[in-house]
């Protein structure tokens, strides 16, 4: 069984719901990280919430947290992955949905504010997982233009927010604006195994 950080959990006591984390792990430890910011949201805030898989197909991902304990039943999943993948929108989850390319970012927005007006919890938050597979896709520009009107979405309906990233795979100037745009920083960085 995965053991999720507990330091994450407590970060999260000190956030406000209409703030936007910077959520930096190591390509190695994201899903770790991912898990360790979703679970105590979940569990211990009794929130729910849409969860943009960009790096993962998000049937695997619901597989690896359901494996794990994390309940993802009251989370929406958009998936930039699968629908590239041959035969990859069929799978028994009924708690995704699809975008057909991760170069549609206005589409991921606007389905996640759909999937939000769905929601029958009081307190929502939305994870962008991640920058750095958008960034493979996207120019930089536009891409960080995206990150200042998703944060500010966000905020602005009091939905917290959180943009997953690996540093040394995201380029500067988007790391930069993260910097300058995220009111919060998980920094759980690139774990060394010895």
């Amino acid at each position: 069984m995965m053991e999720l950080d507990q330091r994450i959990a407590e970060q999260l006591t000190e956030i406000t719901l209409n703030s936007s984390m910077q959520i930096r792990c190591g390509s190695s430890n994201s899903f770790l990280v991912s898990a360790s910011v979703i679970e105590p949201l979940i569990n211990e805030f009794q929130m729910g919430g849409v969860y943009i898989c960009a790096s993962r197909p998000a049937p695997e991902l619901i597989a690896t947290f359901t494996e794990i304990g994390v309940p993802v039943g009251g989370v929406q999943f958009i998936d930039c992955v699968s629908s590239a993948l041959l035969g990859g929108t069929e799978n028994q989850y009924t708690n995704i949905s699809y975008v057909d390319s991760p170069i549609m970012l206005e589409s991921i927005l606007l389905k996640t504010l759909y999937r939000l007006r769905q929601m029958p919890t009081e307190q929502n938050f939305v994870i962008l997982d991640s920058v750095n597979a958008l960034a493979i896709y996207n120019e930089e520009r536009m891409l960080a233009e995206y990150l200042h009107t998703f944060i500010n979405t966000f905020r602005a309906r009091n939905i917290l927010s959180g943009i997953v990233t690996v540093p040394d795979q995201t380029p500067p100037s988007v790391l930069a604006n993260l910097d300058l745009y995220c009111t919060d920083l998980i920094d759980r960085g690139q774990v060394v195994i010895s």
